[in-house]
């Protein structure tokens, strides 16, 4: 798709319908990146879910593993866990005092009379698959489902273990949302054909031409966009190159995650569907904090965040999309049309229409415990 002229249809945008079956298909049958493992390294912490069509928790038992569950008490389905508390040593729902362990187990019935002959096992909180690669985590939407990262990620997983990106330190998390489509949202990173119009007060300093290069893994992309110093790499010692100093690199990990590799910060991107037009986007920044130190290193640090959170993604990137989202229902357009240069923008569309064809549309419904 990078050799011809490729048209999509803008109902892909705006049908409820279409939307209904990439939540209940694209967003249930494969892993999902969940964050960075240094939020969550003591027993106790937890992460929760930003999406609430998908409420999980995540949790590190005393033993020091992983375990998720849907956040969901088996008694009447209140959420166990509301994001306010320090630290975990057990579930505990808010309506009726039922108490589980950090496995998962129901350990405690308010009032057990009220349950006779009540079989402990069988409400054991919904447990589904987590893993961790690269000091990042992922949870299946699936219960019973299973996560091969090696095989899921591919050469992917080798470049984030590459990056070192589990000795990287969070600095700031942005939550927000934005009046676009999920998929245009993530497009917007998918090609440099905008940089030197949309970007020509911003990124078109470092990236002027909007040349990248790109490799495919399955569903996933990885994306090489060549800064203006990139021929200057002939001068380096082929053992003492570092590509970060001659280009971003940019993955697109399958369904939601799009990540940015800078040379001293990373940028984590997730998009949640809410609404045909409406979708949660977070941004996760990490650092390297051998670069950053003390009050300098923070305002630096400060900088970076609000350029490219607010500036970049928020003021040029999304705030397009999100008109060209508005414009959609004015008819202009019954398709959209993408040159040479935006043929990724197709390769991630077909990865999307293949997983709907893979996985008929299943929603998010708990299996019981055997």
């Amino acid at each position: 798709m990078l050799d011809r002229v490729v048209q999509l249809p803008v109902n892909i945008y705006t049908d409820p319908d279409i939307l209904e079956k990439e939540t209940s298909s694209v967003f249930r049958h494969y892993p999902m990146l969940v964050g960075h493992a240094s939020r969550i390294q003591e027993p106790g912490s937890y992460l929760l879910s930003d999406w609430d069509s998908f409420p999980y928790v995540i949790v590190r038992t005393q033993e020091g593993h992983l375990r998720g569950f849907l956040n969901i008490c088996r008694h009447r389905g209140a959420r166990l866990v509301a994001g306010t508390e320090p630290c975990l040593k057990a579930f505990v729902c808010p309506f009726h005092g039922w108490s589980y362990d950090l496995d998962g187990k129901l350990k405690g019935v308010t009032k057990p009379y009220n349950f006779p002959d009540l079989d402990k096992h069988a409400f054991s909180l919904i447990e589904l698959p987590v893993a961790e690669r690269a000091g990042l985590i992922w949870i299946h939407p699936s219960p019973g489902a299973t996560i091969n990262l090696d095989h899921f990620l591919g050469f992917v997983g080798e470049d984030l273990d590459h990056f070192g990106l589990k000795e990287l330190v969070p600095y700031r998390k942005s939550q927000i949302i934005k009046e676009a489509n999920w998929k245009l949202l993530i497009k917007t990173y998918l090609e440099g054909y905008h940089v030197p119009y949309l970007h020509r007060d911003t990124l078109s300093h470092a990236f002027r031409k909007g040349v990248i290069a790109h490799h495919e893994y399955g569903p996933h992309i990885r994306l090489a966009a060549a800064r203006t110093n990139f021929q200057e790499i002939v001068n380096v010692q082929a053992d003492q190159r570092r590509i970060l100093d001659f280009a971003s690199v940019y993955y697109s990990i399958f369904p939601h995650a799009f990540f940015i590799m800078h040379p001293d910060y990373v940028s984590i991107n997730l998009f949640y569907p809410e609404a045909p037009n409406r979708t949660i986007w977070t941004h996760e920044m990490l650092y390297r904090p051998e670069q950053f130190h003390g009050e300098a290193g923070m305002k630096a640090l400060e900088k970076r965040f609000s350029y490219t959170n607010d500036v970049v993604f928020d003021g040029e990137d999304f705030a397009i999309a999100e008109g060209v989202q508005r414009g959609l229902v004015h008819g202009g357009n019954a398709m959209h049309t993408l040159g040479l240069e935006e043929g990724l923008l197709a390769i991630f569309q077909q990865n999307i229409e293949n997983a709907l064809m893979a996985h008929p549309s299943s929603p998010f419904i708990a299996k019981e415990p055997d």
